[in-house]
């Protein structure tokens, strides 16, 4: 459907609703947008799961197309309710994701192209904060391109294996107390805005931690994409653990609200082991799965291949003047 976006707040609007705690609550008649604050929505799919584990909120879960309750405003943007995402930071604190090393050449492949393409928009960066930094890929390669770099993951065991390589990742989420003092040339949120139900505190802790001509990177799902179209509420997109859904529009909307500007916009492309690929693909077409036990008999199976699906969206933005 095409959005209609709302008349926009003003940063000193969007700051005085968070600051008062206005905006969803759990039990309230009328479930209000965490974007536009308006309560003209209306369910867009139904709940899969009425009891939740941290195992459900995996990087590596595959059950796609299983969500809470998702609702679509009429700004565009969809989003689980506030009954269905209270317990979401208790969950992540508790979450474990060993499979999730299983994947380090791929992710490291992504990673190193999405800090390439920001060293290229601010060459003269000399720090950068890894938002949902999970075991510190991001933040290890931004090291070792001789950047002073920070995470924060709010899973206790991701948190720790990444200390465990030295790395500098602390437990918690922003806003963070220890990083009150610390500012950055470069903050990334990679795949991290759609687990948090409420996107645009996120954003405003960004915006605090970033130096005056600092670069925030968002990488999100996009909800509009053909892929997202076409599958429908099959789209491997449709997980538990993501509830909040962007479009390009609604990112833009969202980023105005906190007081960014969009600089850049492009579709990432990602790098995927071939026996993973063949893996999903069997889980879509019946009678596939005989590609994932195939691959697994050769040595194509740990192969890292590029692909772009284009339901992705990167945005670089700016603190707005």
């Amino acid at each position: 459907m095409g959005a209609v976006l709302p008349k926009r707040k003003t940063l000193d609007q969007y700051e005085g609703m968070v600051e008062s705690g206005d905006g969803n609550k759990t039990g309230s008649r009328d479930v209000m947008c965490p974007i536009c604050r308006s309560i003209q929505n209306h369910l867009w799919k139904k709940s899969d799961s009425s009891v939740i584990r941290p195992e459900d909120l995996a990087i590596t879960d595959k059950r796609y197309g299983m969500t809470f309750e998702i609702r679509e405003c009429e700004c565009g943007f969809r989003f689980a309710p506030p009954s269905a995402t209270d317990q979401l930071l208790e969950l992540y604190k508790e979450l474990d994701d060993p499979a999730y090393e299983l994947g380090r050449e791929s992710r490291l492949a992504q990673q190193s192209s999405l800090l390439q393409r920001l060293r290229e928009l601010m060459p003269a960066s000399t720090s950068l904060l890894d938002v949902g930094a999970a075991n510190g890929m991001l933040v290890d390669l931004a090291g070792c391109a001789g950047l002073r770099s920070v995470g924060v993951e709010p899973s206790e065991s991701l948190a720790a294996a990444a200390r465990m390589r030295g790395l500098d990742v602390r437990t918690g989420t922003l806003p963070m107390k220890a990083l009150e003092s610390e500012k950055f040339d470069l903050v990334a949120c990679v795949d991290v805005i759609e687990h948090v139900a409420e996107p645009l505190a996120l954003l405003h802790a960004c915006r605090t931690q970033l130096n005056p001509n600092g670069k925030l990177l968002i990488v999100t799902p996009d909800a509009a994409s053909s892929a997202a179209r076409i599958l429908g509420k099959r789209w491997w997109h449709l997980r538990l653990a993501h509830v909040g859904y962007f479009t390009p529009s609604t990112l833009a909307y969202a980023l105005n609200l906190a007081g960014f500007e969009v600089e850049l916009q492009w579709r990432p492309g990602w790098s995927f082991e071939i026996g993973y690929l063949a893996e999903r693909v069997g889980s879509y077409i019946p009678g596939a799965s005989w590609l994932a036990d195939r691959s697994r008999q050769t040595r194509l199976m740990g192969k890292t291949v590029p692909l772009n699906l284009f339901d992705s969206i990167a945005v670089v933005a700016r603190l707005a003047h």
